[in-house]
């Protein structure tokens, strides 16, 4: 079988594939929408495409050439036994059917995918690696599968800008005792951005209630100050992290802070409230402003009330690049919903 084809596969989240065609549409307005399923989306591309290829797409979680659809799990085998191609990296990917903590009862995500790929490495023993993690340079076969729907078969090869797990979803374990999902987004944010933080540096966070990212940062070492007039949960409140990392509440709102209320330094500027994106990048720029001398880098989700602004990632970045951040990237995360992430390093975290 031909390692080439006329289609890619991209992995969204559920509910983002209009934006990630109305994206695409302006990115690679030659790439026409084929196949869509809820998170996945398949293109046409005016040009054959090899394993190399990966869409440039913020909502792109992971993407790569598509082997197009198998009816039945035989059939699935049949063709990956035809490929000629071994040792692969397997992902078998379960498309997202909710948005993250959004799950009905009952629902465990990944036993599908579990018991996919349990099968396809006792029927194909020879054809894949052990780990689900890929190396650089390794080809990557993506399996996505969801109950009562044919199999979309991808390929792509592995490079250290990829997120190296199935489906382009970092495993991150979630403490019991954190109080919000906001603990995930930040967690997945630093391996997305590969951002250097460090035990000792000094965060200040907008919108940090009820705690989650800020539990985050603390556990890593890191020293919070939190800005929201909303209560902090009580275990975060009385945290304390690595090299005594504690949160501080500043319980005012963002609209109302004065650089009086706030530390001479920070090194890390972070936002996440529900304001529209352009509101909340303004207030971040004011407040990047204020520590140029100091400041690393910055994560900034940003609330995207309608999928429209999603057409505005070219001036998030400009807006990014004018708080100071000298290579920003947008992304939607896997533990997000209506919104996106863009952070990025100042000159100065660049060269830690």
């Amino acid at each position: 079988m031909s390692l080439t084809s006329e289609f890619a596969f991209a992995l969204c989240q559920r509910g983002a594939e209009l934006a990630l065609k109305r994206e695409a549409a302006a990115v690679l307005p030659d790439f026409a929408p084929a196949y869509q399923r809820p998170g996945l989306v398949t293109f046409r591309a005016p040009v054959k495409i090899t394993p190399d290829f990966a869409l440039p797409l913020v909502f792109a979680r992971a993407s790569g050439l598509s082997l197009g659809a198998a009816r039945d799990l035989p059939s699935a085998i049949d063709r990956i036994a035809k490929l000629g191609v071994a040792p692969l990296c397997l992902h078998v990917v379960e498309r997202d059917l909710f948005r993250p903590d959004e799950e009905p009862p009952g629902y465990t995500r990944g036993a599908l995918s579990s018991a996919v790929e349990a099968v396809l490495r006792s029927e194909l023993p020879a054809s894949f690696t052990s780990s689900q993690v890929a190396m650089p340079g390794e080809l990557v076969l993506s399996a996505i599968v969801a109950k009562d729907d044919p199999w979309v078969l991808g390929l792509h090869r592995h490079t250290q800008a990829r997120c190296p797990y199935p489906g382009g979803r970092y495993p991150i374990a979630v403490p019991l005792e954190s109080p919000s999902r906001a603990y995930s987004k930040l967690e997945e944010a630093i391996r997305v951005f590969d951002l250097p933080l460090r035990a000792g540096d000094l965060a200040l966070e907008l919108g940090a209630a009820p705690g989650g990212a800020a539990y985050a940062l603390l556990r890593r070492g890191l020293s919070v100050v939190g800005v929201d007039p909303a209560d902090m949960d009580p275990h975060v409140r009385q945290f304390r992290g690595p090299r005594g990392a504690r949160l501080t509440h500043v319980r005012v709102p963002m609209a109302g802070l004065t650089r009086e209320q706030l530390p001479p330094r920070i090194d890390w500027l972070l936002l996440d409230v529900h304001l529209a994106p352009q509101i909340a990048l303004r207030t971040a720029r004011k407040l990047a402003s204020w520590y140029r001398e100091s400041l690393l880098g910055a994560v900034l989700t940003l609330k995207l009330n309608d999928w429209s602004f999603a057409d505005r990632i070219d001036s998030f970045l400009v807006q990014a690049r004018e708080m100071g951040l000298v290579q920003p990237r947008a992304r939607q995360l896997a533990s997000h919903r209506q919104e996106l992430c863009v952070a990025g390093l100042t000159a100065r975290g660049a060269r830690r």
